[in-house]
């Protein structure tokens, strides 16, 4: 049983319904809630396993059991919460998602783990009172392979977990995490397990006072002590970077998704699905670019050629290429300019 923690630090997931999760709590409290996400949950992190009729029970064939994970079990209130906000996320997308499972980290396996958990408590203990009375936690997502998931539950984080962010594109020298409404870069990093699963972690993210950080970036560290992380947006951020001074104080692994995309045949049979980003191949790059320049600002421009110049460079691959030009341009905007590429081109052909 992990100790009590009587500072409030709780984090939005579920934020759509109004539903706030405690970090760590001592005591098991029941979801009050009508499932209409007009009361607020107080669900503890830290049940027994052996405490029956709650969350856990232990799988018997289980890698994250072995590492000291319990599953939560789909009766729970918790499985509703997280399950539904991430099928309905996959769904807005067109994604048929269906949920295998969902393990929780009770950090209490080992003296290290433990000492991660204090750690992540301690730092934002800390960040709150730097910046007024608000840590600003939030849940976050990440994906991989099972392997380098069952590796960070157990190790923590580490240099072959930075990467060049979802998608394409480097954002800085970080930890880069896909926000909690905005899931699908890292199902997309997620990889198949000899199963046909993927597996993601959700994270609590130590994020206080964030700055942006733009795609290309190479920082490595805040641009000054009032920031403790990045964003590609203020306003509506998709991506959460988190510097590699501080993956382990200022990430907390706490569950493991675990999940398959299917979709639906015209025999109504379900089939999985590798999960792709909508892109537009119909259309030659250089045509792209040239509709492009007379619609967007010198900056936007000046991102989506930074994109070709490292396609052209090997640096990426055209889907990578692709997927960085539509991120920054949106789908709408995308589809716009293939229309009418496609009307030009049909009346070219006519005459």
């Amino acid at each position: 049983m992990l100790p009590a923690v009587t500072e409030d630090i709780t984090s939005s997931y579920g934020s759509d319904n109004g539903v706030y999760v405690p970090v760590i709590e001592d005591s098991v409290s029941d979801y009050n809630g009508d499932g209409d996400g007009e009361d607020e949950s107080s669900i503890s992190d830290c049940e027994s396993v052996t405490s029956g009729s709650r969350i856990m029970k232990l799988e018997q064939t289980s890698s994250f059991r072995l590492i000291g994970m319990v599953k939560v079990d789909v009766s729970d209130k918790l499985h509703e919460i997280i399950g539904k906000k991430f099928v309905d996320r996959l769904g807005y997308y067109g994604i048929d998602a269906e949920i295998e499972c969902i393990h929780r980290n009770l950090f209490d396996v080992t003296e290290i783990a433990l000492a991660r958990f204090s750690s992540f408590r301690l730092f934002s203990n800390s960040v709150e009172k730097k910046n007024g009375g608000d840590a600003n936690v939030k849940f976050a997502w990440f994906g991989g392979s099972k392997e380098e998931i069952v590796n960070i539950v157990v190790h923590g984080f580490g240099c072959d977990n930075i990467r060049n962010g979802p998608g394409s594109g480097s954002f800085g020298c970080g930890i880069v995490l896909s926000a909690d409404h905005s899931p699908l870069e890292s199902v997309d990093a997620a990889i198949v397990d000899e199963d046909g699963i993927k597996h993601l972690l959700l994270c609590r993210v130590l994020m206080g006072k964030s700055e942006v950080v733009n795609r290309g970036s190479t920082q490595c560290y805040p641009s000054s002590d009032e920031f403790q992380s990045g964003v590609d947006d203020l306003v509506s951020p998709k991506r959460i970077i988190i510097w590699s001074s501080q993956m382990n104080t200022h990430i907390l692994p706490e569950f493991v998704v675990s999940f398959k995309t299917l979709t639906r045949s015209k025999s109504d049979g379900v089939v999985p699905v590798r999960v792709e980003k909508p892109v537009s191949p119909w259309i030659p790059i250089p045509n792209l670019l040239a509709a492009l320049s007379k619609i967007l600002a010198p900056k936007a421009m000046e991102e989506i050629m930074q994109f070709r110049r490292s396609y052209l460079e090997h640096k990426i691959c055209r889907r990578d290429m692709i997927k960085g030009i539509g991120e920054v341009t949106g789908d709408r905007l995308l589809l716009m300019v293939l229309k009418d590429f496609t009307k030009q081109r049909r009346s070219n052909q006519v005459d």
